[in-house]
């Protein structure tokens, strides 16, 4: 009786979720401008909060449809800002419709996902990524940018670091932290900081159904500083393409990182078996 229960109440919560979502209160106000009609996105552990910690909501906008998200600092606003007319590769950003230094409105875009596509769309699609990666570590007008906005956000330590939390305290996850400094003190030359955005997957990077044009959407963590070294994998990490290495960096200390990554998503699902292994390196 007692377990009849628990999955009825489970099933109630459920249902009182969905209305709750489908009937979302209230506005929000984005560089003056108001923003209604809200629909919670995100909802990794809450809805309408990223599981980078991020508010995250669709809504209108000018009488536009747009996205709404919070940013870690008024310097990664001025960021987003800053690359909202470039275009990287071929690959370009979402239009800003509202701004300041905590939220950012982007046009919603009506696309299809880059992993969706086929033939010479899909390849299209795929080397305008590779053109992107490769264009922020030698552009000078991106080298510039970067050095511009250096304080704005760095996926390394406000996020991967950040989001391990208490759990720095826990054995293997110290003695991995402790590793990984030391592994960094041993490069050869200190990582650069260039432009960074480890969510231009093929999930992320849309054509555009009215133009054509690829967007790239999720820009929540986009930044600068060494978390550069990641954004191929993070690319590529379902596909079936080989996983790109970043010029000047050891493949171990590269691997090492990928690892922090790994770490901090297995603590997030609560897989404590798993992330004691990653941490050790004994991870199948």
């Amino acid at each position: 009786m007692t377990r009849v229960l628990e999955r009825g109440s489970r099933v109630l919560l459920r249902a009182a979720r969905s209305r709750r979502l489908a009937d979302f209160p209230g506005s929000l106000v984005v560089g003056g401008q108001r923003v209604s009609e809200l629909h919670p996105l995100g909802g990794f552990h809450r809805p309408g909060i990223t599981k980078a910690g991020r508010l995250s909501f669709r809504g209108l906008c000018a009488g536009r449809m747009v996205k709404v998200y919070s940013v870690h600092s008024p310097a990664q606003a001025a960021l987003r800002l800053a690359v909202r007319e470039l275009t990287i590769g071929g690959c370009a950003f979402p239009e800003v419709i509202a701004a300041d230094e905590h939220l950012i409105a982007e046009t919603w875009i009506d696309g299809e996902p880059a992993e969706s596509l086929s033939g010479e769309a899909r390849a299209a699609a795929l080397a305008a990524v590779d053109r992107f990666l490769a264009a922020r570590t030698s552009e000078p007008s991106l080298l510039d940018l970067a050095a511009r906005h250096a304080d704005a956000f760095c996926y390394i330590e406000h996020y991967l670091f950040a989001r391990l939390g208490p759990w720095q305290h826990w054995d293997p996850v110290r003695s991995f932290i402790a590793d990984w400094h030391a592994a960094r003190e041993r490069l050869a030359a200190p990582l650069p900081a260039y432009l960074s955005h480890p969510d231009v997957s093929g999930s992320n990077l849309l054509r555009e159904r009215s133009s054509g044009r690829l967007l790239i959407i999720d820009n929540e963590l986009l930044g600068v500083g060494p978390g550069w070294i990641l954004d191929g994998r993070n690319a590529w990490q379902g596909g079936t393409r080989p996983l790109p290495a970043a010029d000047g960096v050891p493949v171990s200390f590269i691997e090492m990182t990928w690892r922090l990554r790994l770490l901090g998503s297995a603590l997030d699902a609560g897989n404590f078996r798993l992330a004691a292994a990653i941490a050790s390196g004994t991870q199948g």
